[in-house]
């Protein structure tokens, strides 16, 4: 364990975290007036990876800061690693989620375009991969496809809408602050059509979006979009119609029973790497990149099992 007072805030971190609400502000004050030291940092070359706003105030009040170091190859992987913390915390698809997993596939590419790190599936073809997912399934998607439960091309599609997110803070951060934190819904579309606006619309735009902020913006709200035309075919009365597929019905519990089916097979993996392993010849840096992600699981297991304890209580 170290100690930093000086640690860096690389802004490509900060924008990956929405600002902290006052409830969360005032119980860091209220620590401080105590007297009570915060848990260490995680850092990375003396980058602050997480807890910021934290930071800073300990700092300014003269606390002595710790730190706990974390090993990536690259800054890229470290941002990839953050975003993947952050959005596994999040329950529902939300447009912070979105940006969070379009930003991770971001930083995930480009560390492995430059042999960073490595997929899990870097023995297996291209062919089998295509088979078990889908046609447009890459070796660097994998992993997201089955920790998200989402295609390949939604991850794509949330890898634009991180860029169009990106180039929007440059022109109004406050803006971008809002969407990200659900005080204003935009579609990806009116996201992407901001982006592109002169001066001029792009001001009568958020001027529309301050005024209709209470509903959902669509692009065809703004100044200067135009839907694209997709051509009728012809002969429609010919069309051969198929044949609605009859749908299953929802199972409430469907998915809480197949990670019941699931989770054997973890406990399963970790007892072989116990069993195979001579844990006093890992490398520290092997250990800590398993440390991170165990703490990723640790906070997801204690979310899910704080949830079904309130279900049950409830029954009894």
């Amino acid at each position: 364990m170290q100690q930093h007072n000086k640690l860096r805030i690389d802004p490509d971190v900060s924008v990956l975290f929405l600002p902290p609400d006052s409830s969360g502000i005032n119980l860091i004050r209220e620590n401080i007036r105590l007297g009570i030291s915060p848990a260490p940092f995680p850092v990375w070359n003396n980058i602050l990876m997480d807890r910021i706003h934290e930071y800073k105030e300990y700092a300014d009040a003269g606390f002595n800061i710790k730190t706990q170091t974390f090993s990536f190859r690259s800054k890229n992987a470290m941002l990839a690693s953050i975003c993947q913390l952050l959005a596994t915390d999040i329950a529902e698809m939300t447009q912070y989620k979105s940006y969070l997993i379009g930003k991770q596939y971001q930083y995930h590419k480009a560390a492995y375009d430059k042999g960073e790190i490595e997929t899990s599936c870097e023995h297996i073809s291209l062919s089998e991969l295509k088979k078990k997912y889908s046609k447009d399934i890459h070796p660097l998607t994998v992993d997201m496809v089955d920790l998200y439960g989402i295609s390949s091309a939604t991850i794509h599609e949330y890898a634009r809408y991180a860029s169009s997110i990106d180039r929007l803070r440059e022109r109004s951060p406050e803006l971008v602050t809002e969407i990200l934190s659900g005080l204003v819904t935009i579609s990806k579309k009116a996201v992407s059509h901001l982006c592109k606006l002169v001066d001029d619309d792009f001001t009568k735009s958020l001027k529309i979006i301050e005024r209709e902020k209470a509903n959902k913006i669509h692009a065809t709200m703004l100044p200067g979009y135009t839907p694209v035309k997709i051509d009728e075919p012809q002969h429609l009365d010919n069309r051969i119609i198929p044949e609605i597929k009859q749908m299953p019905k929802f199972d409430p519990d469907g998915y809480v029973s197949s990670l019941s089916l699931t989770i054997p097979s973890w406990s399963d993996t970790i007892r072989r790497v116990r069993d195979r392993s001579n844990m006093s010849d890992v490398s520290p840096g092997a250990a800590k990149k398993l440390i991170f992600q165990l703490g990723i699981l640790e906070r997801n297991i204690q979310i899910i099992r704080t949830e079904l304890e309130g279900i049950t209580e409830d029954a009894n």
